[in-house]
């Protein structure tokens, strides 16, 4: 794992610049953290998750240069260039079900697939389905879920567009729709896009997704608390 600067990591850029979505580094003081692009903008303290997935059916498959098994097109296209690199592609139905791999680009209508993750079956346009997943390309969390996949939380804002860094292990804020338990877990679930709620002591970690747990309690609802994250 890389190791970032504390100044570094509270910046935010419009730019990727060298560093790719879902790289992960560490601060001096052991804490970690994940790149990221919002999509929708993040005040500090929310909770960001993966975008929405792209399922798309009947899809067909190709080889380069090499024999390496690294396209997969999509005959109706439509798609916007770039937007799922650095996702991932997994085939859910068909031939080659099963099968998964990293995305590096994309056009409007082929997904570009990383050479190590070459696909072992070719898809058929007769019955391969595919779901396409962007786990860095982040917005918000949702209201009312207690599972969402949260892959970190924003501790400075970051504009829609923009790429910052998340924490996702280490002492920090989040933003709380109640005033939470010093000790407790808290979840995602609010009525507040980006908030979290006190863990459900009816609910447990196959109930929802555990975030970490409070350290100080904040003083009113939809406000900062200081807490351990351990996404």
């Amino acid at each position: 794992m890389n190791a970032i600067s504390f100044q570094s990591v509270l910046e935010t850029t419009t730019s990727q610049g060298s560093i790719t979505p879902g790289q992960r580094a560490t601060t001096p003081d052991g804490r970690e953290w994940v790149y990221v692009q919002a999509q929708s903008a993040l005040a500090k303290g929310s909770v960001a998750v993966p975008d929405a997935v792209t399922s798309v059916d009947l899809v067909s498959s190709s080889a380069d240069s090499e024999g390496r098994v690294i396209y997969i097109t999509y005959s109706t296209g439509g798609w916007t260039a770039g937007a799922f690199a650095n996702g991932y592609v997994y085939v859910d139905a068909g031939t080659g079900v099963g099968q998964v791999a990293r995305i590096v680009d994309n056009t409007a209508d082929t997904l570009v697939l990383d050479a190590r993750d070459a696909l072992s079956t070719d898809l058929a346009v007769a019955d391969s389905d595919i779901t396409i997943t962007t786990p860095f390309l982040v917005d918000k969390a949702a209201v009312t879920s207690m599972i969402q996949q949260a892959v970190g939380i924003a501790q400075v804002a970051i504009a829609a567009s923009s790429y910052g860094w998340l924490l996702t292990r280490g002492d920090g804020v989040v933003l709380t729709g109640e005033t939470l338990v010093v000790g407790a877990g808290f979840t995602t679930g609010d009525d507040t896009t980006g908030q979290v709620l006190v863990g459900a002591t009816t609910k447990g970690p196959y109930d929802a997704q555990n975030l970490g747990f409070c350290r100080v309690a904040n003083a009113s609802a939809d406000t900062l608390a200081h807490v351990m994250v351990t996404i």
